[in-house]
């Protein structure tokens, strides 16, 4: 009986947890129609909340509901709990990315689950995704440094196509510390370096 109750009230907090929030999405032909993102399951903690909504979104409009995965948007956007909206893009058709900054350089916030052999089984890691115009491969920054938010090697190899950053880069003139300093440094790129 015990199990059973249990089982019971584990189901009702996981639907009770169930949330829909306003949004909006602009489809593969430039509609954009307001309607309402289902996040489905317990989602208490924020990384869960973002791995859910990188690989499809749930939505509801006149009463029925849809799966969308990112081949199927351009983008939408999701009014968050803090009343803040937050806008995701399509990531060549593979994974929605939370938009830092876009213009011809574009920077998206992702999570990554990468499986490991300690409990709970998997570790969950930042991934900033860069993309570059004209570019056919995108660029990954994994934050991995202790004093720094992307090491200076990392930087190197990434930025090896501005010669006047790379430079400074070198010469440890720039130095990545945190999210607000990226985004800074992205538009510093772009206008370095894409000019044209």
């Amino acid at each position: 009986m015990k199990l059973l109750i249990s089982s019971f009230l584990l189901l009702c907090t996981s639907f009770c947890f169930s949330q829909t929030y306003y949004g909006q999405i602009v489809t593969n032909q430039n509609d954009t129609l307001s309607v309402q993102i289902l996040i489905k399951g317990n989602m208490i903690f924020k990384n869960n909340k973002i791995l859910s909504l990188q690989e499809k979104i749930t939505v509801i409009k006149d009463g029925t509901s849809k799966e969308y995965f990112p081949k199927d948007l351009k983008s939408f956007k999701i009014k968050m709990e803090n009343k803040k909206v937050v806008t995701y893009d399509n990531i060549n058709d593979s994974i929605f990315g939370e938009r830092w900054y876009s213009n011809k350089v574009k920077l998206y916030y992702t999570l990554i689950k990468v499986e490991t052999r300690q409990s709970p089984y998997f570790a969950i890691n930042r991934v900033f995704v860069i993309k570059k115009p004209n570019a056919e491969k995108l660029t990954y920054l994994i934050p991995n440094g202790l004093s720094r938010l992307i090491t200076q090697k990392e930087m190197l190899e990434k930025f090896s196509d501005c010669k006047t950053l790379h430079d400074k880069i070198a010469a440890d003139e720039i130095k990545i510390t945190n999210e607000e300093k990226l985004i800074n440094f992205i538009i510093d790129y772009e206008k370095t370096c894409f000019t044209n």
